[in-house]
């Protein structure tokens, strides 16, 4: 157990992956709490330190703390739990009513989720944003893909024929793009996920599946017009997935336990791409869809690279005796 009040707090706003207003509300209000215990104990007769001491006991390691505050404070009010999950439904409506198929649609919806983005964004990314916010990376997402999709197609001509089928200035413009928008999209990720890596996995939970839906049937030549009718066969299974994104993203907003939340998310991401796989009769192939699901659960967890810290974060018994840390300012 730590001595050193400060290395507690410390350690406790490292732990609450909270909203920065949360936090700071959180760590002044037990700053006060304990002030106010040692105040107390001090009056009883017991010297500063040990009244310092017993009062940190009693509140356990910042750890256990700090999982306790998560618990209760992370837990979203229906009222964001019921914005979060309009983007799910809007998209489970697109495909109910085939409604991918129409341009302005797709670019409303575009522009409902970029606007409604930007407003979180500037309201200090509440709770509700973070789906908000993963859908308006499926554009940039989409052009990476067709960026390279270019470029592996400048390869194959020059493996098979020895040409390239395009200009030169074309496979540049896409190298460069790609690279500016990549580093664009992980300073976004870092800035959304270093508060909650957890929710910031959230907010990607529907990307797999989009990509898988778009790549696939557009890579092998689905979306052309005679072939237009077998994507809309399944449209019917796409909204059940969504549908299935929106329940299983209410249920996180309503369970306050960290690990519980990471459990539902790795559990949803590949249950989704098996399920998409059998409603698609099949897809490419078992072998496909194992990858897939494996790249999925890797693309979901990343935001976790934002939360890694020094080792000795997490070493409780590193700080000096409180007797060397000032405590008389500290309770005067």
């Amino acid at each position: 157990m730590a001595t050193d009040f400060r290395g507690y707090l410390t350690l406790l706003e490292r732990r609450l992956h909270l909203d920065p207003s949360e936090r700071d509300e959180i760590v002044n209000e037990l700053h006060v709490h304990v002030q106010d215990r040692v105040l107390e104990r001090i009056e009883n007769g017991q010297s500063p330190e040990a009244a310092l001491r017993e009062t940190l006991d009693s509140l356990g390691t910042a750890r256990e703390l700090a999982d306790g505050f998560y618990e209760v404070h992370s837990r979203g009010p229906w009222r964001h739990t019921a914005l979060a999950v309009v983007p799910h439904l809007l998209l489970a409506l697109t495909y109910a009513f085939h409604l991918w198929t129409n341009p302005m649609w797709v670019a409303a919806m575009m522009l409902i989720a970029i606007s409604a983005s930007v407003v979180g964004w500037r309201k200090g990314r509440p709770r509700w944003a973070y789906p908000w916010l993963g859908y308006s990376l499926i554009a940039p997402i989409v052009s990476w893909g067709l960026a390279m999709s270019a470029v592996g197609y400048g390869a194959w001509g020059v493996l098979t024929s020895g040409t390239l089928p395009l200009g030169m200035p074309i496979y540049v413009a896409s190298f460069v793009y790609f690279a500016i928008s990549l580093w664009v999209v992980i300073k976004f990720v870092s800035r959304v996920a270093r508060p909650d890596w957890v929710m910031a996995s959230l907010a990607i939970l529907p990307v797999p599946f989009l990509a898988y839906w778009f790549f696939f049937f557009f890579n092998w030549g689905f979306a052309v017009e005679e072939n237009a009718r077998q994507l809309r066969e399944v449209d019917s299974s796409a909204a059940i997935i969504f549908l299935i994104i929106a329940a299983a993203t209410a249920i996180f907003y309503r369970i306050g336990r960290r690990l519980v939340r990471v459990a539902l998310l790795a559990i949803t991401t590949p249950s989704l791409i098996v399920l998409a796989w059998m409603s698609y009769q099949g897809g490419r192939g078992y072998v496909a869809v194992f990858l897939f699901a494996v790249m999925s659960m890797a693309v979901l967890l990343s935001p976790a690279l934002f939360d890694l810290k020094d080792p000795k974060d997490d070493d409780e018994e590193q700080f000096p005796d409180v007797a060397t840390t000032g405590l008389a300012d500290f309770i005067e």
